[in-house]
């Protein structure tokens, strides 16, 4: 029987003083990683069926949180297509105005405003669509519906938690 020896390790100081440093900084980075892991949500809202209005009107996320929002037209009658625009605080009535305005003379598309933060694609009746977006910092953030008209009566709050 042959018995095989190991090769000899050389341990330095500097090794052992990185591992020294190093173990100890390792735990600490996944123990921070597991006090906030990544939060996902997946928030659901459509329209209240032929009614100009979303049911829920208030959501709530926490914030930094990778969020997925589908938006589902439950209209069966009004053939008028509904979207969902997430604005900053005090901008919903100036992104209603700019998408009424907008519309006599083509589609306004929301995402290129600096006031919106989210938004869905416009949704025809039985359809849905949806959106991902990282939830801003805490607050009440106004979203609406950009069909002319429809912002004035379609419209709620996502209140932003701290995270």
């Amino acid at each position: 029987m042959r018995i095989r020896h190991a090769p000899a390790v050389t341990v330095t100081r500097r090794g052992v003083l990185v591992v020294a440093v190093t173990l100890p900084l390792g735990g600490l980075f996944q123990a921070a990683l597991a006090a906030n892991p990544a939060k996902h949500v997946d928030l659901d809202i459509s329209s209240d069926g032929d009614l100009l209005a979303f049911r829920p009107d208030h959501l709530s996320c926490p914030a930094g949180a990778s969020v997925h929002l589908t938006f589902y037209h439950t209209g069966k009658y009004v053939s008028q297509d509904h979207d969902w625009v997430l604005t900053r605080p005090g901008a919903a009535e100036a992104v209603a105005q700019a998408a009424l305005e907008a519309s006599e003379k083509s589609r306004w598309v929301p995402g290129k405003d600096p006031r919106v933060l989210a938004a869905t694609p416009p949704c025809a009746k039985g359809q849905q669509v949806s959106v991902d977006f990282t939830a801003p910092a805490p607050g009440d953030y106004p979203f609406l519906c950009t069909t002319p008209g429809h912002g004035a009566v379609m419209h709620g709050v996502l209140h932003v938690t701290p995270g």
